[in-house]
């Protein structure tokens, strides 16, 4: 049943408001806000007595005037939201855009005196704009706002905020061509900051538009793996989801590959650095996710696993099975190992030279557990060793599949 409200009614409600302080006008758009969240335009229109621009100029109009004086506002953006999120609302965005609204909320995004719920509602208000059509995208890009949002998310370092601010770089991306690389250069200059929160969105946001804008490059590549050695878990996961993205694009996909080996074996600096503290060295993390995500992309792809194998993987993993004073690590290698010593009878052969028959077979039945049985002499034999498998080479992906049936069958009966 649809709401009325009386002329009386809508007069007395202008009246308060333009004859209200602050807080009365606050107190009307939280009214507002919680009884029309929902409503279609004509349903606005029907309850303000079809004066629905008379209220939405009234709250533009304070927005523009107290912005910059602080204050709540995140009542007056959510409250405009309402307006412009309407179904059927088509008039009420023109009748904003036209006062300059969007200058207005790009402008409030680099206010240092605006709270952060402030930015937040403010990217959330350009997104509800955005996902009206192209026509309002490009206004929003061609006001700096994918700039504006970028230098936002930079500087903030609240979960939602960010978030906020990587919806609305996602939405300005689809469906709007002309700005798509804009978008997506912006989120490839976020990687290398300080901010974590601002990594992990970044390359959340440009694994969901990579295929919108064509291959990736190798210097993409070099950023996200250097985010394997955050401090942070979810900056992992995200760099960890991008890279497996990525190598699914011929372009990089040996540079993906050869990028995640170099990065087993730490160089002989990091190597001799006494430890500090029992806190594991960015290097030993940034190995330890190297080791997972190669073993994922391995598990998943025989065509990656030759390629891995090839460039020197098995070499690299060995020696990383041997760092004791980083067990993630060991554990992850050894996982990483085990998919390889089944897919490849090369490498369970090199692996039983390495570790002798005896610790292989118990190697393959928990490989996780070994590196707590390997012995000093162990220890000391996989570090020095410097073995280099050799694969047979195959003319065709059926002959791939074929001798990668053989050898797990080879390798079963041993």
């Amino acid at each position: 049943m649809v709401k009325k409200t009386s002329t009386i009614g809508l007069q007395q409600l202008l009246h308060e408001w333009d004859h209200g302080k602050t807080k009365t006008r606050e107190k009307i758009l939280a009214n507002f806000i919680a009884r029309h969240k929902d409503d279609s335009g004509p349903d606005l229109e029907s309850e303000l007595a079809e004066a629905g621009s008379l209220f939405l100029t009234r709250i533009s109009t304070w927005l523009r005037l107290t912005y910059l004086l602080g204050g709540n506002i995140k009542i007056q953006l959510d409250a405009i939201k309402v307006f412009l999120s309407a179904s059927c609302g088509q008039r009420y965005l023109s009748e904003f855009l036209e006062v300059g609204g969007v200058l207005t909320v790009l402008e409030i995004l680099g206010l240092k005196t605006a709270k952060e719920e402030d930015k937040s509602a403010a990217m959330t208000l350009l997104e509800t704009i955005s996902n009206c059509g192209r026509k309002y995208k490009e206004v929003i890009c061609e006001s700096y706002g994918v700039r504006a949002a970028a230098e936002c998310m930079a500087r903030s370092y609240t979960a939602h905020t960010q978030e906020c601010g990587r919806s609305l770089l996602y939405s300005l991306a689809h469906g709007n061509p002309r700005y798509q690389k804009q978008v997506y250069q912006v989120l490839k200059d976020l990687l290398p900051s300080t901010n974590p929160g601002t990594q992990r969105v970044a390359a959340q946001g440009l694994r969901h538009i990579q295929k919108l804008v064509g291959p990736p490059t190798q210097a993409l590549v070099e950023n996200v793996l250097a985010l394997l050695r955050s401090l942070y878990s979810d900056v992992q996961y995200e760099a960890a989801e991008l890279l497996k993205e990525l190598v699914t694009h011929e372009e990089v996909r040996e540079g993906v590959i050869t990028g995640l080996i170099v990065l087993l074996t730490p160089t002989l600096d990091d190597a001799l650095r006494p430890p500090v503290s029992d806190t594991p060295l960015p290097q030993h993390l940034q190995q330890a996710a190297a080791a997972k995500v190669l073993g994922l992309m391995c598990e998943d792809s025989i065509e990656l696993a030759t390629i891995a194998v090839e460039e020197g993987a098995v070499q690299s993993l060995i020696v990383v099975l041997s760092n004791v004073r980083h067990p993630p690590s060991q554990k992850h290698s050894a996982r990483t190992l085990s998919h390889l010593v089944r897919m490849f009878v090369e490498v369970h052969d090199t692996l039983k030279e390495c570790l002798g028959p005896e610790l292989l077979e118990e190697f393959l039945k928990a490989p996780e557990e070994i590196h707590k049985k390997l012995t000093p002499t162990q220890l000391d034999k996989l570090i020095s060793t410097n073995t280099q498998v050799i694969l047979p080479q195959s003319s065709s992906d059926d002959e791939s599949l074929e001798l990668l049936a053989q050898q797990t069958q080879a390798i079963e009966v041993q």
